[in-house]
């Protein structure tokens, strides 16, 4: 549900805007110039984290769904509608919860947290429709996400790491508020899943479902045109 309400607002948002302003013709010459841009909001994970058949654990795990994203993107554009970049995402996500029964544990623990950091970094294409006062843009990559998570249990910690393939997608409406700066939003999503997680560096948990690393995320969105 959550998703589909992002997805509506920022159609609906688009739409409204630029439904006169992109059929305005534009001169084609393009000089080829370097773009930089930056990215933050809301991100919610979708797709399975857990299946531990316990009501009070399954309802933990839904609160890791949501969380805070940045991103940073350097980009080439070489042709008018076209350009290649490179993409760094970074989420994080974190839930909490007393008296609460573990997977493969008999007794509950006092106190149970999971702060979920995923990080991807890879090259992506990148294509943009502009006018006299927006930019429509649209990205995907595929690269490498590092999972980085930190379970503590009581007052213990373990730290459990994973490094995956992984893919990004973007879709970018800003506004120009001069030649070199534009803001506005970006609606993007970054999936993959992995079926294990190594702990300490020392042992592997074996998923018996996979963990999906997937988010959607809303974001506000802006952009500097460096030369």
């Amino acid at each position: 549900m959550r998703i589909n309400f992002l997805i509506f607002c920022f159609v609906l948002i688009t739409q409204s805007i630029v439904s006169q302003d992109f059929f305005i013709p534009k001169n084609k010459k393009h000089q080829p110039y370097t773009r930089l841009a930056f990215s933050s909001g809301y991100a919610y994970r979708f797709g399975k984290i857990y299946e531990s058949g316990y009501p009070d654990f399954d309802r933990f795990s839904e609160g890791i769904r949501s969380g805070f994203h940045l991103d940073g993107e350097l980009q080439y554009l070489f042709h008018k509608d076209l350009g290649v970049g490179i993409i760094v995402n970074h989420v994080r996500q974190s839930a909490s919860a007393e008296n609460i029964r573990l997977p493969n544990n008999f007794f509950p623990v006092k106190f149970y947290k999971e702060s979920h950091a995923i990080t991807f970094l890879g090259p992506e294409i990148f294509l943009h429709e502009e006018t006299r006062n927006w930019l429509l843009t649209f990205s995907v990559g595929i690269g490498a996400t590092f999972i980085h998570a930190k379970m503590t249990a009581n007052n213990t910690d373990a730290i459990g790491t994973s490094v995956n393939w992984g893919v990004n997608s973007g879709l970018g409406l800003q506004y120009k508020f001069s030649y070199d700066f534009a803001a506005g939003l970006k609606l993007s999503v970054t999936g993959g899943i992995t079926d294990s997680i190594k702990v300490e560096g020392e042992n592997v948990y074996d998923a018996p479902v996979p963990f999906s690393f997937s988010n959607i995320m809303l974001s506000a969105y802006c952009s500097f045109r460096l030369n």
